[in-house]
């Protein structure tokens, strides 16, 4: 009879605890994740594809901005009347999946797309390590697509005083009937990197969301992991 007792005790303490617990959690505040049928914000594809619209310059830059495709236009007419000489105008050979590739893009260059007053104003100091003599070295350019699809151009490969790489953000290119064509009417998106010397079209990205500046780290090795004289 005692044992029947405390049966009924702690099936009764049971019952109260899951009472308090269903009372307790409210449902008016539980994150919008905790039900079947809403995904957690790190379960979303942060890479949706798609064409691009337009992108963000920024990272290690002095005036980080959007570029859409009208403001790109007008970048490369402003570059053109500051200096009639600037390239804006490229035609390049490139191996795709598909096969060999020639076209010719207009747009306007990463260097003056990265240095130019009127966009993202030069670059700033980033993380130059232990030795910060020509820190610009250690930076790069992170171009990212809608897709997630990434590649990285070194600001030495087109510093003018270094590789001088002709290195092209483009709008358009040339139709097969001789017209220009704006990328917004192709599956490129309405921009694309263009890097004249690629022997391989892995570095072309289209649909272009992110054009960042950022800085290589400092190295992870410790001393002890050089070889000493």
């Amino acid at each position: 009879m005692h044992f029947t007792r405390r049966i009924a005790t702690v099936s009764l303490t049971l019952s109260i605890l899951g009472f308090w617990q269903i009372t307790l959690a409210d449902p008016g505040n539980r994150a919008p994740w905790e039900s079947e049928k809403t995904a957690a914000p790190w379960e979303e594809s942060a890479c949706p594809g798609g064409l691009s619209h337009a992108f963000r310059l920024g990272g290690e830059v002095n005036n980080p901005t959007t570029f859409d495709l009208q403001k790109l236009i007008n970048l490369q007419e402003d570059l053109k009347s500051q200096n009639p000489a600037v390239v804006t105008e490229i035609t390049v050979s490139f191996q795709t999946g598909a096969g060999p590739r020639t076209e010719t893009y207009y747009g306007v260059p990463l260097w003056d797309l990265i240095n130019n007053e009127k966009a993202a104003g030069g670059l700033q100091s980033g993380k130059s390590g232990q030795n910060p003599k020509n820190a610009f070295l250690r930076q790069y350019v992170l171009a990212e697509a809608t897709d997630c699809y990434g590649t990285v151009v070194a600001i030495g490969e087109i510093h003018p005083n270094f590789e001088g790489k002709q290195v092209l953000v483009a709008y358009a290119k040339k139709a097969s009937d001789g017209s220009i064509q704006y990328l917004t009417d192709t599956d490129e998106g309405f921009a694309r990197l263009v890097v004249l010397g690629d022997k391989a079209g892995g570095r072309y990205i289209s649909n272009v969301r992110n054009i960042l500046v950022l800085s290589a780290p400092a190295s992870p090795l410790k001393p002890k992991y050089f070889w000493q004289h």
